[in-house]
């Protein structure tokens, strides 16, 4: 009887030995940026410049390209335009609440921060700042419409809550005022 209860308390004894455990990376929180990088996105003249330790997204459909770091990302889409694109302050004005009023229906947790006219890349812009759901997790987002030779460029930048303040001022903002269309 001895015997047995002695066997276990030894295995016990070496199950607790070896190695400290060891902390998983950190999978959420968006790394700052390091040095910087130009991004250039190949057949569609738009560029910006990126924090170097934030790898490329690859473009797929009409997302064109972006950058990413956990759960962090600029994403850039490209929209073809057959209709004149906003060609004054006035017609901006009127796209931009056609815009919000599009945003709220499809996600009617949207809450609108704010929504500026704005000139990104040399060309006429809406910029919609707000909070979104995605995937059931609310994020924050700097959504920027840019109408350039006959497209519409996207530039979605969003991060959850805790981080977008953050990241919004040390990448997404200095992404947005690099960014040059051809």
């Amino acid at each position: 009887m001895r015997r047995p209860l002695a066997l276990a308390a030894l295995a016990l004894l070496l199950a607790g030995c070896g190695n400290d455990v060891t902390e998983p990376p950190e999978t959420r929180v968006p790394d700052a940026p390091a040095g910087t990088r130009e991004v250039r996105i190949e057949g569609t003249g738009i560029r910006f410049t990126a924090p170097f330790n934030w790898p490329d997204l690859q473009g797929e459909g009409q997302r064109v390209g972006g950058i990413q770091n956990k759960l962090a990302t600029v994403a850039v889409w490209r929209y073809p335009r057959s209709e004149p694109l906003p060609a004054d302050a006035t017609a901006l004005r009127e796209v931009r609440d056609l815009l919000v009023e599009r945003v709220e229906r499809r996600d009617e947790r949207f809450e609108v921060r704010s929504s500026d006219l704005r000139r990104r890349g040399g060309a006429r812009a809406i910029e919609i700042v707000g909070r979104q759901t995605m995937a059931g997790l609310p994020y924050d987002v700097r959504s920027s419409h840019i109408f350039h030779d006959g497209a519409e460029i996207v530039v979605d930048a969003y991060a959850p809550p805790p981080y977008f303040e953050r990241v919004d001022r040390t990448v997404f903002e200095p992404l947005l005022d690099s960014l040059r269309l051809r």
